[in-house]
């Protein structure tokens, strides 16, 4: 009977014990542990565009979209990629692990003027201005690139070269390229997706530092003036500029060092007295080079005037890498100016041509030469 008792009152005591370690634990918030955690964290993100200056390259009210990417430090997980027309937040869902993001305007696929590449990486991911051919530079420079020392003419001689042993002979190595439209971009390196880190509400989250990326421009525009004697007798030029910077690196955000050349159009006149005046224009690029020097030859103007007679072309190759200053305008961020006068001779017009004249676009029937270098 006092067995019994005893068995009966031990059954008591373990169910009450049971009963007293479930009512704890059902009055505890339990945190779950993050090892437990086997789906992707929405990570949040606040994007600002106010100094990107996209109202400067004319690029309506505000963007319509931007991509965000996300890298593993470790290379071990796939890069996460969102693309949204929210400009102003991005929800993108990553593992734990430490991760380098960027941002940029826009998508991929609404560049026609820029070509992307290493973007599986994201130290490597880049942009490249593309091919476009300009058909009076490449037949009339053809001798000065083959025997120029300039490092754009250097590096061109170089690539040809390459190609032509690779059997790629193509647009792709044109002489100019597309001027860049805009493109702005930011990063942040070392977003930590952890335990620590995440925020539970009702959905598990992070935010990194204050959560906003600052996007910049990468694209900066470049102002050309050019000082002549005797400007009654201009009627109209062309001009291309070689030696500015051919890609920009998203993560670094900066140029590298391949070089290109763009055509230069848009050029306005002025009159300054009887017998000077100048032609500028400005034109958009990745700026100057990683590493350059303000040396002349670094960059050079390559320049053709036609005069008011009509058969008269003044050719020039001017190296400028040294005249290349800041500005205090709002839309040009340097300039290069060609403060000593250029001097053309004096020519009567002909046909009843009276000065200068920057409609014309086409001097001449030429023809696309293929240069041997």
């Amino acid at each position: 009977m006092l067995r019994n008792s005893v068995r009966h009152a031990r059954t008591c005591f373990s169910t009450l014990l049971g009963i007293l370690l479930m009512l704890i634990a059902t009055s505890c918030d339990r945190r779950q542990l993050w090892d437990e955690w086997d789906e992707l964290v929405p990570v949040s993100a606040d994007v600002d565009w106010s100094k990107s200056r996209w109202a400067e390259f004319d690029e309506g009210e505000a963007p319509t979209g931007m991509s965000v990417y996300a890298y593993d430090q470790t290379g071990k997980q796939d890069p996460a990629v969102v693309v949204t027309n929210d400009i102003d937040r991005v929800h993108i869902k990553l593992y734990d692990g430490d991760w380098n993001m960027f941002v940029f305007n826009q998508s991929l696929m609404e560049y026609a003027s820029l070509k992307f590449s290493g973007m599986d990486a994201y130290s490597s991911a880049q942009i490249e201005t593309i091919p476009q051919a300009s058909r009076w530079f490449a037949a009339s420079r053809a001798e000065w690139v083959t025997r120029s020392t300039s490092p754009w003419a250097a590096q061109t001689r170089a690539t040809r070269a390459q190609a032509t042993r690779d059997g790629t002979r193509a647009d792709e190595y044109s002489l100019t390229t597309k001027q860049p439209i805009w493109f702005a971009n930011d990063c942040y390196e070392g977003v930590i997706i952890d335990e620590n880190s995440v925020v539970r509400d009702f959905t598990p989250h992070t935010r990194f530092s204050d959560g906003t990326f600052y996007t910049k421009s990468a694209i900066i525009k470049m102002g050309v003036k050019v000082h002549f004697t005797e400007f009654r007798s201009l009627y109209t030029v062309r001009a291309v500029i070689s030696g500015v910077a051919k890609s920009y690196n998203i993560s670094k955000m900066h140029a590298l060092t391949e070089m290109t050349a763009h055509e230069l159009s848009g050029w306005e006149s002025e009159e300054e007295t009887d017998s000077t005046g100048y032609v500028e224009t400005k034109f958009q690029t990745f700026g100057l080079v990683d590493g350059y020097s303000y040396q002349p030859e670094e960059l050079y103007l390559h320049l053709d005037v036609m005069l008011v007679d009509g058969q008269t072309i003044m050719t020039y190759d001017l190296p400028v890498g040294n005249l290349v200053t800041t500005t205090d305008e709002d839309d040009i961020d340097l300039i290069i100016e060609i403060k000593d006068p250029l001097e053309l001779p004096h020519v009567v017009a002909t046909g009843g041509g009276n000065g200068f004249d920057i409609t014309v676009s086409d001097w001449e029937d030429e023809i696309n030469i293929d240069i041997d270098l």
